[in-house]
């Protein structure tokens, strides 16, 4: 196997806080639904929560957030099924809906501050025309269930949070920050700067996932199911990766492949030292703006 390349340096840029920080931008609000999205939003931002509209037949099952929206004021409605389906706009409601303000968001600079202050093992996404709504929830619940914490992607090309991506989750989207990026090259090349190998995946070429040695810190790029990853980005990798199989198809889906990717880098990095000491590594988060 070659040496692993460096990408080409970019200039640094400066990890220290602006003279005057920007103000906060407003967030969104946004009706999420599905029962693990919603309980998952309580779980980790019950303060963003404005409004709860619970199905008649489903009181049993949500009991015990209802009483917590009477002891803490937050209005809830009692509705029909078919009331719910309006509201939400899909039959695929769980029986539960909650108007509640997007996630805070997380600049460049704070991604960085934060992996550079953590010294645990990690694993970081990169999305690269990758926009499937349903594909992004099933990535976003594979990286929670993984401990991924973060998913990159270029300003424009990566999907918001959308409820639908949000129910598919499972309450995963409030575990991963989406981040999107402004200047995504020089970006990538500073997180090569500081430590991480900029790993690539493809359907057949590269090194197969389960003979690689992956590196503590490693920015993992996944490219859109038709095309693959972009020239530019393929450029910046320093290692190409694949999963093997029968060739009886094509390729796998790409949330599907994102859950062989990072769960060989669990293994490798997190469940080996869970086994050896009795407990893994702890993950802060990065706090938002």
């Amino acid at each position: 196997m070659k040496p692993p390349r460096k990408p080409p340096h970019a200039a640094p840029r400066t990890l220290s806080k602006p003279a005057s920080a920007p103000a906060p931008a407003e967030r969104a609000e946004v009706k999420y639904h599905g029962a693990g999205s919603c309980l998952g939003l309580w779980n980790q931002r019950p303060k963003d929560i404005l409004r709860v509209y619970v199905e008649r037949a489903r009181l049993p099952d949500f009991s015990s957030l209802l009483k917590w929206c009477s002891a803490e004021r937050t209005p809830y409605h009692v509705v029909d099924k078919e009331d719910l389906e309006k509201l939400t706009e899909t039959v695929h409601h769980g029986g539960i809906c909650m108007l509640a303000l997007e996630p805070r968001t997380l600049t460049f600079a704070q991604l960085r501050v934060a992996l550079r202050d953590n010294q645990n093992p990690q694993l970081v996404i990169y999305l690269d025309g990758v926009e499937n709504p349903h594909n992004l929830g099933a990535m976003l619940r594979t990286c929670a269930h993984f401990g991924v914490q973060y998913v990159l992607g270029a300003q424009g090309s990566l999907p918001r949070l959308s409820p639908s991506a949000c129910r598919i989750a499972e309450g995963g989207a409030e575990h991963v920050r989406l981040i999107a990026l402004e200047q995504p090259l020089l970006d990538l090349r500073e997180l090569a700067d500081d430590g991480f190998q900029i790993i690539g995946t493809a359907v057949s070429q590269g090194t197969s996932v389960y003979a690689f040695d992956y590196p503590q810190r490693t920015l993992l790029v996944f490219g859109a199911e038709t095309v693959g990853m972009s020239r530019e980005l393929r450029e910046l990798t320093q290692q190409v990766l694949r999963v093997p199989g029968s060739a009886a198809v094509e390729s796998l889906n790409v949330s599907v492949a994102c859950g062989i990717f990072t769960s060989e880098f669990y293994r490798r990095h997190v469940a080996t030292k869970k086994a050896a000491t009795g407990h893994g590594p702890t993950r802060p988060h990065a706090k938002g703006k």
